[in-house]
Parts: structure tokens; sequence; C-alpha cells
């Protein structure tokens, strides 16, 4: 049997647990009733706006230039003088270096030297011959003779082949004393000094250029968004992969858009195994000079055709377990409508499907608009940039 003061106490408790449920029914209703009783609150409300939208990518790479020639003597002898400011500009056929020209100068003499010699001679051997071949018809010589005088000719004919070859070796040799610019570009410092030796196709360069314009700009498609060019590009690429029509904008380090306008103009013709990646070249002018080889840049790439689609503040757009939403005020309540989004551009979101052009979605106020509470919607008009590009980070 139970005692009494064990039946005391759970009565006791009883009574406090009922005591307790019907306070949080009371405070239950309570909070439902001031819910109802709260004023509908103002929000902003803006339609979305119809762009015509490009989709784009943005990689990260380098400026390479090319061709890039390191610039080394075709002949021997002493560095005479340089006549090129290190760092410049310089176009080709600028006179770069002089070496000293007397010795090639004193070879191009000898050779002229030389010809005048075998010119001499053949015009003897050739006045032997003719004589040999009148006395020849009359039987005043004999065949040896005939024969003799002959060979004396074509060999002074030869050896002033050879002479001829000489000379416009020597010539050459002249010529190449003074170094030139192969290519316009960028000239670096001058790294041998004048009095130096410089040797014959020396493996040491004198200096070196590089082209700047224009300028290369080589960087890394994932495979995604390689796909996805080539699919958007399909019956215009070349065979290399590239479409030279695909125009390219880059931003360098320091700089907040992308003012720098290119092509691309090469695909590497395989995907990387290993990394999943693609190489790809875009080639920018550069009259000034302004972009410096090894420069780190950002280029962005459109990766499909434009297409219509409409846009609200990226700020309407929530984020739930079941995906995007945007909060829709219909009647004068808030209703939550799920959205299919697409890409972020600058401060604005782009919305594939889920909204209609009428829609008045909402833009300010969200904490004051919960899901079928009454608002009073505050019409405004957006101020969308047509047209509507990412914004560089």
């Amino acid at each position: 049997m139970l005692s009494g003061a064990f039946m005391s106490g759970l009565h006791r408790s009883c009574c406090w647990l009922a005591g307790g449920v019907a306070a949080l029914a009371v405070l239950g209703m309570a909070e439902a009733a001031l819910a109802q009783q709260m004023p509908a609150m103002p929000v902003t409300v803006a339609n979305p706006v119809s762009r015509k939208i490009t989709e784009m990518a943005e990689f990260t790479g380098r400026f390479q230039a090319w061709p890039s020639v390191a610039i080394t003597s075709r002949v021997t002898g002493y560095l005479d003088k340089s006549s090129f400011v290190e760092g410049s500009l310089v176009k080709q056929g600028d006179v770069l270096f002089s070496i000293d020209p007397r010795p090639f100068q004193a070879a191009v003499d000898q050779a002229a030297a030389q010809v005048k010699i075998a010119q001499t001679r053949i015009d003897l051997t050739k006045a032997n011959l003719a004589r040999a071949e009148e006395l020849k018809k009359s039987g005043n010589v004999t065949d040896a003779t005939y024969q003799s005088n002959l060979q004396a000719f074509q060999e002074a004919a030869a050896s002033i082949d050879s002479a001829n070859a000489a000379l416009a070796t020597a010539k050459l040799d002249l010529n190449f004393a003074t170094i030139t610019a192969p290519i316009a570009g960028k000239i670096s410092r001058q790294l041998v000094s004048r009095g130096n030796l410089v040797v014959a196709n020396g493996t040491a360069p004198l200096t070196t250029i590089v082209a700047v314009d224009p300028i290369y700009f080589y960087f890394q498609f994932d495979e995604a968004s390689y796909l996805a060019y080539r699919r958007a590009s399909r019956g215009k690429a070349d065979p290399s992969g590239a479409d030279e029509d695909m125009k390219v904008e880059i931003a360098l380090s320091d700089e907040k858009t992308f003012s720098h306008q290119g092509t691309l103009d090469y695909l590497e013709p395989q995907v990387d195994a290993q990394t999943g990646t693609v190489t790809a070249r875009a080639k920018i002018a550069n009259p000034d000079g302004f972009l410096t080889p090894g420069l780190f840049g950002r280029i962005r790439i459109a990766l499909g055709e434009p297409y219509d689609a409409l846009v609200v503040p990226d700020v309407a757009v929530g984020q739930s377990s079941q995906g995007r939403y945007v909060t829709v005020i219909v009647d004068k309540k808030a209703t939550i409508r799920p959205v299919e989004v697409g890409p972020k551009l600058g401060t604005f979101r782009v919305i594939k499907s889920g909204l209609k052009p009428e829609d008045a979605v909402l833009i300010n106020g969200q904490m004051r608009a919960r899901p079928g509470s009454e608002v009073i919607p505050q019409p405004t008009k957006l101020d969308v940039p047509d047209p509507l590009l990412p914004d560089a980070n």
C-alpha cells in the first residue's frame, strides 16, 4: 500500500504539471493574437528587368612574348660600339651593335683582288683558246695543244666562280659586323661591353629582344568551361579549335575593369589528363608596349550565345534546403517562389525560370515579410545596366 505522504506529493506534482500546460497554452494564444493584431509593414518591391545575358567565365594567366630572340654575332671580332637604349622599343632593322669592320673590309678587298686575277686569267685563256681553234681549222696545231688550251680556259672559268663566291662571303661577313634587330620589340640590357671579343654563334647572347605587339596571354581552360565553349562555337572554330572572332577581355592585377581587348587564337589540341585543363592563348594589340611579358592578369571569355533572361538584385534571392527562392508579393501577402538562378553579374542575379516580368519581387524588408504575412508594398524601379556584365573582383 502507498503511504499518505507519497500520495500527497503525487497530487501536488500533477497539479503543477496541469498548471504549466495551461500557462503555455495561454501564452501561445496570446502570441497568436498579438501576431494577428500587428499592423502590415512597408516593404520595397520591384519588377524583374529583362536583359540579354552572355554567360562569361573568368580565368587567370600571364602575358608572354612571341617571338623572343637572343641576339648573337655571326662573325668573330671585337665589339666596337652599341647603338640602342637598354629597355627601349626597337624596330626591325635598327642597328644594335657594331663589330670592328676593318678585318672584314680587308677580306673583301682581298677577295675582290682575287676576282680580278681570276678575270685576267680567264681573259688570257679565252684568247689562247680562240687562237687554238683557228689553228686547228688549218691543221697547224695538234689536238693535244688544243685540248690543253680548252682545259686552261675551263679551269679559269671555275676559278672566277670560286673567287666570286669568296667575295660574296667576305661581303656577308662585313655586313654581319653590323648587327641589326631581326624583329621589332623591347630590348633588354647589354650583356657584353665594348672591347670584348665576340665569338661567332656563341652561346652567350649580346642582348635579347621580345616582341610586344601583339602580345599573347596564356591561360588554362577547365574541362567544363572548355566543353561549354566548344559547344557554343561549334561550326565556327578553325581546325586548331580556336575561334579568332571570339572576343576576350583582360584585366591586370591592379585593375577593376576588363579594359584590354583581344581575340582567342589558339587552343591546345588535347586535354591534359592529369589536370583536366586545356592551354589556351589570346592575342592582344600592344602598340605602346605597356603590357609586359610575365604580367599576371584575369581573362574573361563568353561561354555561349546571348540569351534573354530576367534579373533581380542578388540580395532578393534566398537559399533554403529546397533550393533558391525569391519572395513575391501577391495581394499584399508575401509568397515564396522557387526559382532557377543563373550567374551573378555585379549586384544582380540572373533568373532563368520561376519568375514573370509582372511579378512584384521583394527587394528590401525581408525581415518584415514572413511567408503569408500581409505587407504594404512600395514599388520601385530597378536601375540595371545594359549590357549587364560581371564586375572584376
